[in-house]
């Protein structure tokens, strides 16, 4: 049974792992605050929530705000999209997503 203590570090490697990716958001509870947000949160309420964006994408009648945060020492990827209209800057769509190991 030389292989048992190699098996039960694994388990516990595994354990520690599975507990971390599924830890906290760094956005917060994101979706169920967003979902109540659409056509309230303005882009300059979403900064101050979130920070500056990463990255920007304009359009003709919206432009896309782009966040990425790491937790789990890199393991996880958070992303951020919102959607906000041009003229008042209003949030109308947005999507998250989180992905380990990615």
């Amino acid at each position: 049974m030389r292989f048992r203590p190699v098996i039960i570090v694994a388990l516990a490697m595994l354990a520690v792992l599975a507990a971390s990716c599924g830890g906290v958001s760094r956005f917060g509870a994101v979706e169920e605050s967003l979902s109540k947000d659409v056509g309230v949160l303005t882009y300059s309420e979403a900064v101050d929530r979130w920070g500056k964006p990463t990255s920007l994408s304009p359009g003709d009648a919206v432009f896309t705000a782009y966040w990425l945060k790491e937790r789990s020492g890199g393991l996880v990827k958070e992303r951020l999209y919102l959607t906000f209209d041009n003229e008042k800057k209003i949030l109308r769509a947005y999507r998250y997503t989180s992905k380990p190991f990615e």
